[in-house]
Formats: C-alpha cells, structure tokens, sequence
C-alpha cells in the first residue's frame, strides 16, 4: 500500500522492539502529550501476516550526540538511529528502577509490553503502521512500576499448552481511569524467511498465540 509496507527483513520479527522517529513532542505544563508528529523519513509497517510494526515511537529528529572529533564533541543528527538509542537508553533507566524496587530484572517480554502499554496514543486512534503503540513515556512506565498492587498490575506468568488464566479486577472505567490490559511474550523462533516465499504472504509467522 502506498506509504506503508517499507519495514523488511530483521525489521519485521516478533521478539525485536523497532522504533520509529518522531518529531520533538508538545507537552503541556502537566507533563501529557497533545502533539506529536512523524518524521517523513520513518518507515512504516505493518509486517505481511498483519503484526503492528514499529512496535513504539520516540523522539529522533535533531538530537544531540556525541562524535569522535573529541571527548567532549557532539553534532545533531536525525533518524530511526537517534530515536532507537533514545528508546533503548529511556528502557534501560525504567529496567534499572524496577531492579531498585524488586532486586530484579523484567523479562524482555514484561518490557516491551511496558513500554507500549503505557506509551502516549499517536497518529491514527489504536495501534497503526507508523507509530506503533504510541510515544514512549517513560513518567507513565516508570509510574505503573510504582503503583504495582495499587492501581496498576505487572506480573510475569507462566501458561501451559492451551492453559487459561484468569484473575478479577475492579475499575470505574470511563475517560479518567479506563481499564487497559496487555498481555506480551517472548515467542518461538519459526521457520527464518529466506526471501523465497510469496511475496506479501499473509501466513502468521507467532508460534503461540495468546488471546486477553
């Protein structure tokens, strides 16, 4: 389709957490976004059998980084290589906080999901092919770490083939506090596309899918 379908090869696999760029976000004096914009130069998804990719967007145009002229030299650059390593060093500072809380580390799985349960919805309403699941925040992740067991629940469980686990909630819902609930996992390796297969085929790459 026009304007999408430009993510290939290691790009498109389950387990990996791709990034797009964004343009600097407005924030308003709460801290909550009200504006963003893509980059041009982001490319955009979804993979074939329909998965949403990029998973989370973070900001990437004119970013300051160091270079090699001197210790203390930096340049501003642009693209998916400035807002990748933001996301990632925004992740590992969010890993360590809850290593200070629990004396562990979240699976990679528990941190991606994390990070786009509680990114800032961007783009066309839901998840789509340009922002994934939204904005990273790391003040919401951060946030829903803190309140484990009080307002917010972040566990790590174990399903059995063709198991089904259930636990009981409360919410008032609505705009204010909705319920939102996301389930992530680390999949199976499958069968590696090789670049013989159809063109655009539609076959679901997951090896276990799960249903919330």
């Amino acid at each position: 389709a026009a304007g999408f379908d430009k993510l290939t090869g290691n790009k498109t696999a389950k387990n990996s957490l791709i990034v797009a760029n964004a343009n600097d976000a407005n924030i308003n004096f709460m801290g909550n976004l009200t504006s963003v914009i893509i980059n041009t130069s982001s490319s955009q998804g979804p993979t074939d059998d329909r998965r949403i990719k990029p998973d989370i967007t973070g900001n990437g145009t004119d970013v300051t980084s160091t270079v090699a002229a001197s210790n203390t030299a930096t340049d501003t650059y642009t693209g998916t290589s400035m807002s990748s390593p933001n996301v990632t060093g925004t992740l590992l500072l969010v890993q360590q906080h809850y290593k200070n809380l629990t004396n562990n580390f979240m699976k990679a799985a528990t941190l991606k999901g994390l990070a786009c349960h509680t990114a800032d919805d961007a783009g066309a309403v839901g998840p789509d092919a340009k922002f994934g699941w939204g904005l990273l925040n790391a003040k919401k992740a951060v946030e829903t770490l803190n309140k484990n067991g009080l307002t917010s629940w972040v566990s790590e469980e174990n399903l059995n083939q063709n198991q089904t686990y259930t636990m009981v909630v409360k919410s008032n819902g609505g705009t204010t506090n909705p319920l939102i609930a996301t389930i992530a996992w680390t999949d199976l390796p499958g069968i590696a596309n090789q670049g013989n297969q159809p063109v655009n085929d539609p076959t679901p790459v997951l090896i276990n899918d799960l249903d919330i």
